[in-house]
């Protein structure tokens, strides 16, 4: 008996993956819990680990070929050749599929010849650049590292755009586009012309929401190691706001709106202009400011490393997408099917305000921002989002947020 490897499910609308490197040989002894293989979908680029033992007989599917999401990309047994009667067994079908693609690009190695380990988005900037990865391991082990990171070739691209003059830089040249940026596009652009999308934002004061966070940022950084942003706050008023309005906290077929008793909340995540995935957290309705603020670093970092899990990329109810960090007014998205909807944040800045007061009303600075939705027409009217984005508004501008977070 034998058991045959397949290609995971590794999101809900993920049909095939494309797998980068093995980390096993035809002949090499597998045990539970060891990497396997390293497969890129239009989503996501993750390490796929063994879930039984025995001998590495047969690699079906070789490194650059894409396979479909329940496919069998390899065989363990005790032989390195597998009988064509021998029995196969399935450990781990989620779906059937057979069918195989023609090979595609492929990015790199996922280790130099010195042993050094090369993370999927440091390879992926490594090819694109034309980077000598022999030279980037040897300086790495002269850095006593183990391992190549995004951060890493990026630094070495900082130094050699240091040391070549704007006059002396190459003609453009054509790019071909990566499996994930060309899957991600195909995806939009789909999600873009069957949903009708509306675009409604409102202007909201953060003023108070910037005063609770200034009261903590202090041991939330100590205690975390990193920001306390406005993102977290918005999160959890978006999750409040959404108790009210429960048909925006969905899913739609074309046919039925599905909405859930849970506020499954996906967050954007930029890969350094690489690609952008959206992970989710769980039971977000739940969590206050803070919890928020840990969950959305924690999946935040396993974006930035490569190691969100298929878990952490399915099951989303709702989206957030953030561009308040490169300093955008506005930003009308596009939704992320089968959700109905999905918010968007921007540049939150100090500007004059009038304020009205039972004295008159007076003009004073504020910190203003757009809080903006797109929604599926098909599920509900422009006054339901409208009302919901009020509801958001109030909640952003009245909560008690220093109630939501430690000061100490």
């Amino acid at each position: 008996m034998s058991d045959t490897i397949i290609m995971p499910q590794l999101g809900e609308t993920v049909a095939e993956g494309k797998i980068l490197s093995w980390f096993k040989s035809v002949g090499d002894d597998v045990k539970v819990g060891d990497k396997l293989f390293e497969v890129e979908t239009d989503k996501v680029t993750v390490e796929v680990e063994a879930i039984a033992a025995g001998k590495l007989s047969e690699i079906k599917i070789g490194e650059g070929t894409t396979a479909k999401v329940g496919s069998i990309v390899a065989v363990l047994g005790g032989t390195a050749a597998v009988p064509a009667k021998s029995e196969h067994r399935q450990t781990s079908v989620l779906s059937t599929f057979d069918e195989v693609k023609t090979p595609v690009d492929n990015f790199g190695k996922a280790k130099a010849t010195n042993g050094i380990a090369v993370s999927p988005l440091a390879r992926r900037l490594i090819v694109q650049n034309n980077l000598d990865l022999e030279r980037l391991a040897s300086d790495a082990a002269a850095r006593n590292l183990r391992r190549i990171s995004e951060a890493d070739v990026q630094s070495a691209l900082s130094q050699v755009t240091a040391r070549v003059s704007p006059l002396s830089q190459p003609q453009a040249q054509a790019s071909p586009l990566s499996s994930i940026r060309q899957k991600t596009g195909d995806r939009l652009a789909e999600n873009w012309r069957t949903i009708p999308h509306v675009f409604q934002g409102i202007e909201v004061d953060f003023t108070a929401v910037d005063r609770a966070r200034q009261l903590a940022k202090e041991a939330f950084q100590r205690d975390n190691g990193a920001s306390l942003t406005f993102l977290p706050f918005i999160a959890r008023a978006t999750c409040v706001a959404l108790r009210d309005f429960p048909n925006i906290n969905a899913t739609f077929d074309g046919k039925a709106l599905r909405v859930s008793k849970d506020v499954n909340l996906g967050i954007a995540i930029d890969l350094s202009h690489n690609g952008l995935v959206v992970p989710v957290i769980r039971n977000a309705g739940d969590l206050t400011v803070e919890g928020l603020a840990k969950a959305i670093i924690r999946l935040s970092d396993k974006a930035r490393t490569a190691k969100l899990t298929a878990d952490d990329l399915t099951g989303g109810t709702y989206s957030i997408t953030n561009n308040g960090a490169f300093g955008t007014m506005f930003t009308s998205p596009i939704i992320n099917a089968p959700q109905v909807a999905i918010l968007s944040t921007d540049a939150i800045r100090k500007r004059p305000a009038v304020i009205s007061t039972k004295d008159g009303d007076f003009v004073a600075p504020r910190l203003l921002g757009i809080v903006g939705q797109s929604f599926d027409h098909r599920a509900f009217d422009g006054a339901y989002a409208a009302s919901f984005l009020s509801r958001l508004k109030q909640v952003l501008e009245s909560h008690d947020w220093s109630a939501e977070i430690p000061r100490s």
